[in-house]
């Protein structure tokens, strides 16, 4: 009969919890999921592998958690994106620059390895995606109907916005244009402004 597994003590402290996921968020969203171990990311925090085990039970609760913060993160701007105290075009500078930049932090790579190792995360980042694209798009349809916005397509315009976002998410199209991600929304934004507001 063999030993019978040590129960670990788990230890409840979600303020660190917290600080730690949105630390290794920036890693796996860049990187991948593939890359980084249960030793790896006890380096990268600077603590032991022991006391990393007391507050994730495996590598997949924290990929679980990276993406729970990730979609609350820029769920937040949502909610931003319907207050009609704010005036559109604050909206649309302040709050979808905001919240496609942290879209755009989202990696092919990322994407890729949760659809071939966690495809339940996988679709649930999806599913995250289509209602960003949808919040745009209803932001756009009241933006028109409030005679703010050019009567432009609004599906066109949030499918612009996603195929923009798709593009700069990937390094690889940062460095052949040779600008930052900042840049290329900062070009992005003042066009697309110049030519939807009336």
């Amino acid at each position: 009969m063999g030993r019978k597994p040590l129960k670990k003590e788990r230890v409840n402290d979600p303020l660190t919890k917290e600080l730690w996921i949105k630390e290794l968020s920036v890693l796996y969203l860049h990187y991948g999921t593939g890359k980084f171990t249960m030793n790896t990311i006890a380096k990268k925090l600077g603590v032991s592998k022991a006391t990393l085990y007391k507050y994730f039970s495996s590598k997949e609760e924290i990929i679980k958690e990276v993406v729970r913060f990730k979609s609350n993160e820029i769920a937040a701007y949502e909610v931003l994106l319907e207050d009609s105290n704010i005036d559109f075009s604050e909206r649309f500078f302040d709050i979808i620059k905001n919240a496609s930049i942290l879209l755009a932090e989202i990696s092919n790579k990322f994407l890729q390895d949760t659809k071939e190792k966690h495809p339940d995360l996988f679709i649930k980042m999806s599913n995250f995606q289509d209602r960003a694209l949808y919040a745009a798009q209803h932001f756009y349809e009241r933006g028109i109907k409030a005679g703010v916005i050019n009567n432009i397509n609004p599906t066109v315009l949030a499918l612009t916005d996603k195929m923009f976002i798709h593009a700069v998410s990937s390094p690889k199209f940062l460095q052949e244009h040779d600008i930052t991600i900042k840049e290329a929304f900062d070009s992005y934004f003042e066009m697309k402004s110049k030519g939807i507001f009336k």
